[in-house]
Formats: structure tokens, sequence, C-alpha cells
């Protein structure tokens, strides 16, 4: 299976109704008037399943209150 890559533009557009690639284009140019600058984030740095906790019986454990 292909993995279809979605740009920064498209991922901002799709959390409005309708893609709204207007309001993602503002979005992008005020946070890059602001200093921000969207990367690109490594693949192989993003483990698709999280580390087990150190603790085996974590599950059991009483909830913190």
């Amino acid at each position: 299976m292909r993995e279809r890559k979605l740009s920064a533009r498209e991922v901002i557009a799709r959390s409005y109704p309708s893609w709204d690639y207007a309001m993602a284009d503002r979005l992008i140019a005020w946070l890059d008037e602001c200093g921000y600058q969207i990367v690109e984030k490594q693949q192989a740095d993003a483990p698709l399943v999280p580390d087990r906790p150190a603790d085996e019986n974590w599950l059991s454990q009483e909830p913190i209150r």
C-alpha cells in the first residue's frame, strides 16, 4: 500500500469545512510573519507503536488522585 503524503497546506486546509485552502494560506502566512516555520517531520523518528512502560503491571496500578 502506498501512502499519500499531504502538504502542510493540505493538512491545515482539511481541518476547515470543505478544505478551505484560502484560510490555510492565511494561517501559513500569519505563522511565517510571526517567525514560525513549518518543517517536515522525519518519518524514521516517529515510532508506529510507543515503547512499553518499564513496569509490566502498569494496567493494574491504582490511578493517581
